[in-house]
């Protein structure tokens, strides 16, 4: 097995392995440092289908995650195809008889890390490339260790020790969750707090924790304090230098640190299929 950085600040292609075998506990460890190392992993022409091995190599980054619906406590996915079990996410825009298969479509998904309205967001997503449009459909990863690093002294001095509230009414294409669309003052959205600088167990290392964008509010501020705060963090994190960006092939499996990155996905022709599956490794209460 070979680990390849990329040429940007995150990424590392990742050679010589079959994800769809069975993986020795060395190289678990390997790809679990290489994960560390770089924040995110591609490993091209892989097949994960069954979905039985692409669960079983998720597992490699840690315990089997959950889902977003059951993070949220709202159930299963009534569209989810009856064949996948509940640990795997379908992000499709494929309809079957006029009913989709999956979720967030065609549209873009703006920059988030996955499930951070959740208790203990999962550590680590791994998605599999099924079906891919012909062009767009893009996913691009940001580096929040050196968001945090490089951070100017004054945001940083007004961010510290100070936490945010996630809201869980916003999916990451902009929409609302119809069961939690009755709350419009974002200080009372139904929503779990997390710190702003969180603490990575493994490392000790610290990196910016922001979520997504929509529905956020900071703790013990006004609403105008923290609109203009949150501001000022967003437009200082979302810079093109730390981000790498990935167009998609099928068999390309793609696996990133969901606490120490964000990530977006571009539009893609809605005439055009795309089918993907993800799974997660379940993760900590952020500290």
């Amino acid at each position: 097995m070979q680990i390849i950085q990329m040429k940007s600040l995150l990424g590392a292609e990742v050679l010589g392995i079959d994800v769809g075998a069975t993986i020795s506990i060395m190289d678990q460890a390997l790809l679990k440092q290489a994960l560390s190392d770089h924040l995110t992993l591609l490993l091209r022409g892989q097949n994960l289908v069954p979905v039985d091995k692409h669960i079983r190599f998720a597992q490699a980054f840690g315990s089997l995650g959950k889902i977003a619906n059951n993070l949220l406590g709202i159930g299963p996915r009534s569209f989810q195809p009856k064949d996948i079990p509940d640990s795997v996410s379908v992000i499709s825009n494929i309809k079957v008889n006029a009913k989709g298969i999956g979720s967030l479509g065609d549209g873009e998904c703006f920059w988030h890390s996955d499930s951070n309205f959740a208790e203990m967001p999962p550590s680590a997503s791994v998605l599999h490339a099924i079906e891919i449009p012909p062009e767009g459909g893009d996913t691009s990863f940001l580096d929040m260790f050196d968001a945090l690093k490089s951070l100017p002294v004054d945001l940083r001095r007004r961010i510290d020790g100070r936490s945010m509230r996630h809201s869980k009414v916003y999916k990451s294409s902009g929409g609302i969750r119809p069961e939690f669309s009755g709350e419009t003052d974002i200080t009372k959205h139904p929503a779990t707090v997390h710190p702003i600088i969180r603490t990575i167990p493994e490392s000790g290392r610290q990196c910016l924790y922001l979520g997504r964008r929509q529905g956020s509010y900071i703790v013990g501020m006004t609403v105008a304090e923290s609109e203009e705060l949150l501001d000022a963090l967003w437009e200082h994190t979302v810079q093109d230098y730390r981000v790498w960006s990935h167009s998609w092939e099928v068999g390309d499996v793609v696996v990133w640190d969901n606490r120490t990155t964000m990530h977006h996905r571009d539009p893609f022709d809605p005439n055009s299929r795309r089918r993907m599956h993800k799974v997660q490794a379940a993760g900590e209460r952020p500290v």
